[in-house]
């Protein structure tokens, strides 16, 4: 690795036929590759040196990147200009880009749900799926809705308008980090403070298309036993936006995937739970890589 990860600005902006994304590539150039995907609105720091250094440290090549309409990747006036397909195609251009024939993905909420896809539709592409905190149909009645409590308190953030001045809007982006966070580990302030005023600095905006894109989607629910890429699920138990139900369905539904219920675990990836979490994803990233290609 040749600068820290923790360096919100790595990366650069690199042109995918007309689609800008921001990029961040760490990790020796012939490693085996690892695609980190990000939640909603999530740039591609989010994932922070906690995850990016053990996948270096073991000889991973590693790529991070901001979704389209996200950070310091291209916007689009629309917030219905485009849905998963067209996220998981991004993916594959960029996976062109590198030069990557295959990749593990290691995806967290929306970016699980665009794992899938490419899962279900360019299996050729996919060394190992690894589904964090994400469901297989947003929105589908045969799954639970969002938590009560949290679909109350982000229907107020809807109608309020967001906040103008930047330390109001690092507030919100806080407030926001704590309605998601579960019981298992405490929430710090500071910790999400830091992070917010880094994605101010590189590139926030209150609302994008990727909510529109989650829901306007296809349900992928029916459809998951077309997944053969090795699958390691991974759910909290209280989980506010995607209850308990969507991570077994995922389990269920993928043939011979691994499943792990984290008792207390919200709608987070909190650094304490990736340093635990490590060792799991080292020995399932091991597996999949020795199965035939």
């Amino acid at each position: 690795m040749t600068d820290a990860p923790s360096d919100p600005t790595r990366g650069e902006s690199v042109d995918l036929g007309g689609l800008a994304l921001w990029v961040d590539v760490s990790g020796p150039e012939d490693g085996e590759p690892v695609v980190l995907l990000t939640g909603a609105d999530t740039p591609g720091f989010r994932w922070t040196p906690e995850m990016v250094e053990p996948l270096v440290a073991s000889g991973h090549r590693v790529v991070r990147f901001d979704h389209r309409d996200c950070g310091r990747s291209a916007r689009f006036a629309s917030s219905d200009a485009y849905d998963l397909a067209d996220m998981a195609d991004d993916v594959l251009a960029l996976l062109d880009h590198l030069s990557i024939e295959r990749a593990h993905l290691v995806a967290r909420s929306m970016g699980g749900m665009i794992a899938q896809v490419l899962a279900l539709d360019h299996p050729a592409r996919v060394r190992s799926l690894t589904l964090i905190g994400t469901t297989p149909a947003a929105g589908d009645p045969r799954l639970s809705a969002p938590d009560e409590d949290f679909v109350e308190k982000m229907t107020v953030r809807l109608f309020a308008e967001p906040p103008i001045e930047p330390d109001a809007q690092v507030d919100w982006m806080v407030e926001l980090a704590g309605l998601m966070k579960g019981s298992l580990y405490p929430f710090d302030p500071a910790v999400e403070t830091a992070l917010a005023r880094a994605e101010l600095e590189t590139g926030w905006a209150a609302e994008t298309g990727h909510g529109v894109a989650v829901y306007s989607s296809p349900s992928r629910l029916d459809r998951l036993g077309e997944i053969t890429a090795p699958t390691l699920v991974v759910h909290g138990t209280v989980d506010p936006v995607f209850p308990i139900d969507h991570g077994r369905a995922l389990a269920e539904g993928i043939g011979g995937a691994v499943y792990i219920e984290v008792d207390g675990l919200g709608h987070e990836v909190p650094d304490a739970f990736v340093a635990e979490f490590w060792p799991v994803l080292r020995r399932h990233l091991a597996a999949a890589s020795a199965w035939p290609a």
